[in-house]
């Protein structure tokens, strides 16, 4: 199959709530996630909420990811999404799960940019909702 880009829909539960607000650890991390996936980072922009929470992004050369976090949930959700053949969006995953604390990440994996014969583009899902147990 051939695919213009991998995207990854990762939910990460039982994160550290200190490091899901902290916006400075976040945005390290995602661009440490970003490096490890050996993406090209273009631009990075990050919020803080209040009282709590973090939305970001690192726009890649490459795509981007993304995080929203919900501290007194333990939970992020992101999205690691990457086109060409020398990036890993996995690498970043696993990263960010490291980083974060996470004790379980559910991701599916979507194959996009698919040239169908009339010309349009598709998707498929290549990996669905798997769930790893992460040890803390």
């Amino acid at each position: 199959m051939n695919a213009l880009g991998t995207h990854i829909v990762c939910e990460l539960s039982g994160c550290s709530p200190e490091l899901l607000t902290d916006v400075d650890g976040v945005r390290e991390m995602m661009v440490g996630a970003a490096k490890a996936s050996r993406a090209t980072i273009m631009e990075v922009a990050f919020h803080r909420f209040q009282p709590q929470g973090v939305s970001g992004v690192v726009v890649l050369a490459e795509s981007h990811i993304s995080i929203h976090t919900w501290p007194e949930s333990g939970y992020a959700a992101m999205d690691f999404y990457t086109c060409g053949d020398h990036t890993d969006p996995w690498l970043a995953c696993d990263f960010a799960a490291k980083l974060l604390g996470a004790s379980s990440m559910l991701t599916t994996e979507v194959k996009r940019g698919i040239a169908q014969p009339s010309g349009q583009y598709t998707h498929v899902v290549t990996r669905d909702h798997e769930t790893q147990q992460l040890s803390a």
